[in-house]
């Protein structure tokens, strides 16, 4: 017998050797032949592929004989057509994670459409009503969204010592960050109006484009947009509130995302950079979406003007006004289908 062959035939993982097409050139299973792909569950498949552009590892379902078990896949690249997989079968520690994040994921999602629900009435009882004749009713629909949020921040809190295990314990805090970032939202909706009083603090821009990158690579690799960000070498250091810029952020790189969604995957592009300039921060948001007419430029920071089918018109006109406050502009530059670029510009905080 070959001494490959034996030497395989030992290994006490699952094992493969597999060409650019995925076919299984050669395995630690005996029985294992064909295509790779028609071993994995069949939500799996889609992620694999990506998992071989990008030279990683991660955690997939593999039906091995009668069982369907998930399994961590280091990728290693033999050469530019061929690929190691070593498959090791997760621990019980491992799968309860897994199963925790699937179902704070499908909570999550439950929340989402809460949330876009109740936005929706919020929407019609603020257009049509006096703030103040329906301030009970506003309440009542703050509290409807405060709940299930409440929930997930406690599911992320539980989550935290597993992912602190596995170096990502950054995405839980990030997550609570904003959940608590929505209730303040949401305070200061029903509370409009008192005079908002900004809490503004020393903002580093590159910790901030940091983590609008953690926020949005889920997102970003669902969408398969590529998502690239530039540091400022510099790392300069503006005051505000740190609340609203990341509003703003948020606001215009989902919007990028969605003018991406015209592109063929894998060619939508989003890029993220800073930098410094005579005494001013930028800020810059680039897309190779669908682009956008003169008109629509010209009207873009008009309240209630939208080109979306479900959109209010708001978010832009809001991004606006909290950049100008912070004494700063945002500048836009757009062509149809050449894609987009927004600039943020703010006063840098000179030592």
């Amino acid at each position: 017998m070959d001494k490959t062959q034996v030497l395989l035939e030992n290994v006490s993982f699952p094992y493969f050797f597999i060409d650019h097409n995925l076919r299984i050139l050669t395995s630690s299973l005996i029985s294992a032949e064909g295509v790779f792909t028609e071993l994995l569950a069949s939500e799996d498949i889609s992620r694999f592929t990506n998992l071989l552009k990008k030279n990683e590892s991660g955690i997939f379902k593999l039906k091995i004989g009668n069982s369907i078990l998930s399994y961590r896949i280091y990728l290693e690249k033999h050469d530019a057509a061929h690929y190691h997989l070593f498959c090791f079968p997760l621990s019980s520690e491992d799968e309860e994670l897994r199963k925790m994040t699937e179902h704070l994921q499908k909570r999550l999602d439950r929340v989402n459409h809460q949330l876009k629900e109740k936005k929706k009435e919020i929407k019609e009882t603020v257009l049509i009503s006096d703030y103040s004749a329906d301030a009970g009713q506003l309440a009542g629909i703050a509290h409807e969204i405060r709940n299930p949020l409440t929930t997930v921040k406690g599911f992320l809190q539980l989550l935290k010592p597993y992912l602190f295990e596995i170096g990502k314990e950054q995405y839980a805090d990030i997550a609570i960050e904003e959940i608590n970032r929505a209730n303040d939202i949401i305070y200061e909706f029903l509370n409009a109006s008192k005079p908002h009083q900004n809490i503004r603090t020393e903002i580093e821009v590159n910790r901030l484009i940091k983590e609008m990158e953690i926020f949005f690579e889920s997102e970003a690799h669902i969408r398969n947009i590529n998502l690239s960000v530039s540091l400022c070498p510099d790392n300069p250091i503006f005051y505000g509130d740190v609340k609203q810029i990341k509003q703003v952020l948020i606001n215009i790189i989902r919007n990028a995302m969605e003018a991406c969604e015209s592109i063929p995957a894998p060619e939508g592009k989003i890029d993220l950079k800073a930098k410094n300039l005579n005494q001013k921060v930028y800020i810059t948001i680039h897309d190779n979406g669908s682009g956008m007419s003169e008109k629509t430029i010209s009207e873009l920071f008009v309240p209630f003007y939208t080109t979306k089918e479900k959109g209010t018109g708001i978010g832009l006109s809001i991004c606006q006004k909290i950049i100008e406050e912070h004494d700063g502009k945002i500048n836009v530059h757009s062509k149809m289908t050449q894609g987009t670029v927004f600039e943020i510009e703010l006063p840098m905080m000179i030592n």
